[in-house]
């Protein structure tokens, strides 16, 4: 069949059948969204439960109410569960919380500076989920490096955002690689928030504003704005003479 052949065909079905397949698609989408969350949500709180990942696949299938053929229509294994948990956790609670508190904070490099504190606090608390929460990051770190960059994404971009806002209002070092020192900021931050929860004695002696500090002192920080000629100067790549 020739492609004229094909197109002729799909424009030959009649609207009302095209529109119920339409329907029983998104319906079967809304479906399997609906049960794949709600593994989600039973892993989530078997975690908070227990406050470690030792869970096994019965007892998911177990808290959610559904079967064990229904859970490996969805996940291959535990581990893809444990990744979805973790991906969910980092969507729908720590990002929102980061945006949230640096969007009310109007000072843009003050703004980098409160993506620190809320993380230290995050670390800092006392529910369940939190050490085992950080111990299978530490974990997807080794075992699935591309999938926790991918999970921490959002989280890079927000770093990102943070230092161009302060860069185009010149409040930073003016050859600073945006994107690259994002990256910097975002793993020193997540190393010192790991070794924390994980236990680090020493580690957990620093504070967010010693951090901040070393930070800042990295980008060039400073507290006032530049001359709006210098700001013009760094968004178009020129120096002013």
């Amino acid at each position: 069949m020739t492609s004229s052949d094909g197109a002729a065909e799909l424009e030959s079905i009649p609207a009302w059948k095209s529109q119920s397949v339409e329907r029983s698609l998104k319906s079967a989408r809304a479906r399997a969204q609906d049960r794949s969350d709600r593994f989600v949500k039973a892993g989530i709180e078997l975690i908070s439960g227990t406050g470690d990942t030792g869970f096994t696949v019965q007892d998911v299938v177990d808290q959610s109410g559904m079967s064990i053929r229904t859970f490996y229509l969805f996940f291959a294994t535990k581990d893809d569960l444990l990744l979805a948990i973790h991906e969910t956790i980092l969507a729908a609670e720590v990002e929102p919380r980061l945006r949230k508190r640096c969007d009310a904070e109007p000072d843009p490099v003050e703004k980098l500076k409160v993506f620190i504190d809320v993380l230290f606090e995050l670390s800092g608390s006392a529910a369940p989920a939190t050490r085992p929460f950080m111990v299978h990051q530490h974990r997807l770190a080794e075992a699935r490096p591309n999938d926790l960059d991918n999970a921490m994404a959002p989280q890079v971009n927000l770093v990102s955002e943070l230092l161009r806002d302060a860069a185009d209002a010149g409040r930073l070092r003016e050859d600073l690689d945006v994107d690259r020192s994002a990256q910097l900021v975002h793993h020193l931050v997540l190393a010192i928030i790991e070794a924390r929860v994980l236990g680090s004695e020493k580690v957990r002696l620093l504070t967010s504003a010693q951090v901040w500090e070393f930070c800042s002192s990295a980008i060039g920080a400073t507290e006032g704005a530049k001359p709006a000629s210098q700001r013009a100067a760094r968004r178009s790549g020129r120096e002013t003479i």
